[in-house]
C-alpha cells in the first residue's frame, strides 16, 4: 500500500511538473539540444556565443547572439582574432577610439560598448559608418573578424564612460578657420564637434598622437613642424601629392593647428 501511494505521488508531480525528468541517455540539454558542440576547450557555449543557453525558447536562447567569424573572440590566437588586429592597426581606428585600454577619446569608447551592443548594431556602425567616420568598405567577414578582435579586447562587465566628443555640428557657430582653409577636402573630429566636410583628403582626426598612421613624407609620424612646412609647399616634401600649397597668415596657420591639438594629444 505504502509504495502504490508513493508511486502515485511521483506521478502527479511529474505531471504537474514539480519534479523534472531525467534526460534519456544520449539526450542533450540547452545548446546542445540543437547543435553540436565544438571549441568545448575555449569555454561554454554562451562565453563564445552570449544568448541565455537556459531558456528552451530559441528567440530568448538566441538573444544577442554572436554568429560567424565574431564568436571566435576567445580564441585570441586564432584567425579571426589576428585578422580583426590588423583590420584595427591598418585602419587606424584608435585615432578616435579607445580599445583594449589603448586609444584617444573623441569617439564611443569601444570597450565599454562592444559587449553591451547586438551584433547586428556592432556590423552596421562599421559598414554604414556616421557622418564623420571614414567609409572601410569591410566585407561581412572582415566586420565579423573585426568585431572578434574587439570582443576580445574589451570586458564584459566594462562600464559606461562618458563622450568627449560633441558628434552633433553647431549650426550656430561661425565656421572654423580649419573648415575654411581645410575643410573642403578633410574631416576632423575635436572636443566642440566635427570639422569640415571633405572626403577627398585624409580624416585627420587625431593627426598629432600616436595612433595616426606614420604618412607623413619618409613614412614618419605628423608634428606641428613638419605640417607646417607641408601645408607652406607640399610637393617640396612629396613630388607627386596632389594637394596644393595652403596661404596661411601666422594668425591662420595657429588657428588651424589649434583645432589639430583639439583632436589629441599633440607631438612637440
Amino acid at each position: 500500500m505504502g509504495l502504490r501511494l508513493a508511486l502515485l505521488i511521483s506521478a502527479s508531480l511529474l505531471v504537474l511538473g514539480c519534479v523534472k525528468a531525467k534526460p534519456a541517455a544520449g539526450a542533450r540539454e540547452g545548446c546542445g539540444s540543437c547543435h553540436a558542440p565544438h571549441y568545448a576547450e575555449a569555454g561554454s557555449c554562451d562565453d563564445c556565443h552570449r544568448g541565455q543557453p537556459s531558456s528552451a525558447r530559441k528567440e530568448l536562447a538566441h538573444a544577442r547572439l554572436l554568429r560567424g567569424r565574431a564568436a571566435e573572440h576567445r580564441l585570441r590566437s586564432g584567425a579571426a582574432v589576428s585578422e580583426g588586429r590588423k583590420l584595427v592597426e591598418a585602419a587606424a581606428c584608435r585615432r578616435c577610439h579607445t580599445i583594449g585600454g589603448e586609444g584617444n577619446r573623441l569617439a564611443t569608447n569601444l570597450d565599454t560598448v562592444v559587449w553591451t551592443r547586438g551584433q547586428p548594431e556592432l556590423m552596421a556602425s562599421i559598414t554604414e559608418p556616421v557622418e564623420n567616420m571614414p567609409v572601410f568598405d569591410l566585407d561581412r567577414g572582415q566586420t565579423e573578424a573585426l568585431i572578434a578582435f574587439l570582443l576580445s579586447t574589451a570586458r564584459p562587465d566594462a562600464s559606461e564612460e562618458a563622450y568627449r566628443v560633441q558628434f552633433a555640428r553647431d549650426a550656430s557657430r561661425a565656421p572654423s578657420t580649419f573648415e575654411g582653409k581645410c575643410g573642403g577636402c578633410h574631416r576632423l573630429l575635436t572636443s566642440l564637434g566635427p570639422r569640415g566636410f571633405g572626403r577627398r583628403g585624409p580624416n585627420l582626426s587625431g593627426l598629432f598622437t600616436p595612433f595616426y598612421p606614420k604618412t607623413a613624407p619618409g613614412e614618419r609620424a605628423w608634428s606641428e613642424k613638419l605640417l607646417t612646412d607641408w601645408i607652406a609647399n607640399p610637393r617640396a616634401l612629396r613630388r607627386e601629392t596632389v594637394m596644393p600649397p595652403v596661404p596661411l597668415s601666422e594668425t591662420e596657420l595657429q588657428q588651424v593647428l589649434e583645432s589639430l591639438r583639439d583632436s589629441g594629444t599633440p607631438l612637440r
